[in-house]
């Protein structure tokens, strides 16, 4: 497995980890009513800001952890970083598949906002565009490398 391959998977345990703890916490904070009052839109904001940073904070500390692991099973010394062309061409179809369905979330927030949603709704649905973006970039680039691109 590629140094490649094994950031992918930790990216995409980290984002589908964090992501489910937060729409599970902004569940339950929707169910108690914290988004009822005046501060509701700063509430989300904060709840959105804390998933970005720990969003980043997983990625990071599992992809470490992960090519440690991995290092430590295989007895590798050395990983691969090279990049060549078809890395770089697999990166770029990924980037695309992201960047299309973060249009189409998007889209649809505004659809929802233009329809008279409330904010909270509208926020939520730009979060999931984004994360099923970055999930689907990161197992389209995962059947483009097991395919043999």
């Amino acid at each position: 497995m590629s140094f490649l391959h094994r950031n992918i998977f930790a990216y995409l345990f980290s984002t589908i980890f964090v992501l489910g703890v937060y729409f599970w916490r902004i569940t339950a904070m929707y169910q108690d009513g914290r988004f009822d009052g005046a501060d509701a839109t700063s509430l989300l904001g904060k709840s959105i800001l804390l998933l970005v940073l720990a969003t980043i904070l997983a990625t990071i500390v599992t992809s470490i952890l992960f090519n440690i692991l991995i290092s430590i099973t295989t007895n590798s010394q050395k990983p691969s970083y090279l990049v060549d062309e078809r890395d770089k061409l697999i990166e770029l179809r990924g980037m695309r598949i992201s960047e299309i369905i973060t249009g189409i979330g998007f889209m649809l927030a505004m659809a929802a906002l233009a329809l008279g949603e409330e904010p909270f709704l509208v926020f939520n649905i730009i979060v999931f565009g984004f994360a099923s973006a970055s999930v689907a970039g990161g197992v389209a680039k995962l059947y483009l490398y097991r395919r043999g691109f």
